[in-house]
């Protein structure tokens, strides 16, 4: 049970991790580009997936934080 639980979350991360690949290669795309072939790094997102999918949860998460840490101190000042 709980090998299938920590297979389901791997190929979740993955395919979360795979999304915002896909995502980043369609905003760095150059005119004229026929297709995007990331080759390795679809091998290492898959492999480090649940890692790249921590970091990158976290790192939302602290820019969230922030901003509304932010917005908190411009309503004090203005009051």
């Amino acid at each position: 049970m709980l090998q299938n639980i920590i297979i389901i979350v791997w190929i979740l991360c993955a395919i979360y991790c795979l999304y915002k690949l896909y995502k980043r290669s369609k905003m760095s795309s150059y005119d004229g580009v026929i297709g995007y072939s990331p080759g390795l790094e679809v091998i290492m997102v898959v492999l480090l997936g649940p890692l790249l999918a921590i970091i990158d949860i976290s790192l939302t998460w602290i820019r969230v934080y922030k901003e509304a840490e932010e917005a908190r101190r411009r309503v004090e000042n203005k009051n």
